[in-house]
């Protein structure tokens, strides 16, 4: 797969300031976002996907072309807050595996080099629940395909000082079967790169 990152400086991923607020109601256009910061080339179209600042919080807001409609295509967003780059998920990680049907959707931490499930539960699902601790989603999906905004506390990119924040996204179509991450990594598997926090991009936020 190509993937085109604009908006870098060197390897760093930077979070520019919003032209303005963004409505926050799912749907994600470039009119209201800009200049994608990244774009993900799959089977089924261009993935786009923009990181911008606006105050006290981030947006993360993804544009994914597909028409062949499926619950469980996913959007996985993993962060590393302290910046450690471990080589597997500590206390620091969290990942939000947004589905398309956001209530089969799954929040996790990590702990001890893998993925914890809240309470340890296999079957947690977000259900109807938009948001958690300082964060919060709205999805869109319609025939050509779907969009989602997440919004997070700018604190989750600042909680490692001087060491930048990393960040890791993974797609996944259902139709055709297939996987795309990003960062690129020579792994097996693309699902590998979002167990590997020391893989993952650093976060600057301009302020």
């Amino acid at each position: 797969m190509l993937l085109l990152l604009l908006s870098l400086t060197g390897d760093t991923v930077r979070v520019l300031p919003a032209d303005r607020t963004p409505s926050f109601d799912g749907r994600v256009t470039g009119a209201e976002y800009g200049v994608p910061t990244l774009e993900i080339v799959r089977p089924a179209g261009i993935a786009r996907l923009w990181l911008r600042r606006n105050g006290p919080q981030v947006y993360l807001a993804a544009l994914i072309p597909d028409a062949s409609f499926y619950w469980g295509d996913d959007l996985v967003i993993s962060l590393d807050t302290g910046g450690d780059r471990a080589a597997g998920p500590m206390h620091d990680d969290f990942q939000w595996y947004f589905r398309r049907v956001l209530d089969s959707s799954v929040v996790q931490r990590g702990e001890a080099g893998r993925w914890r499930m809240p309470r340890d539960d296999p079957d947690w699902r977000l259900g109807p629940e938009r948001e958690g601790g300082g964060w919060e989603v709205r999805s869109v999906s319609e025939a050509g395909g779907w969009s989602l905004e997440f919004r997070l506390d700018a604190g989750y990119f600042q909680q490692g000082g001087a060491e930048l924040a990393g960040l890791s996204v993974r797609l996944y179509d259902d139709d055709p079967h297939g996987w795309v991450a990003w960062p690129a990594a020579a792994v097996k598997h693309p699902t590998e790169v979002e167990r590997r926090p020391d893989l993952w991009a650093p976060v600057s936020l301009t302020p």
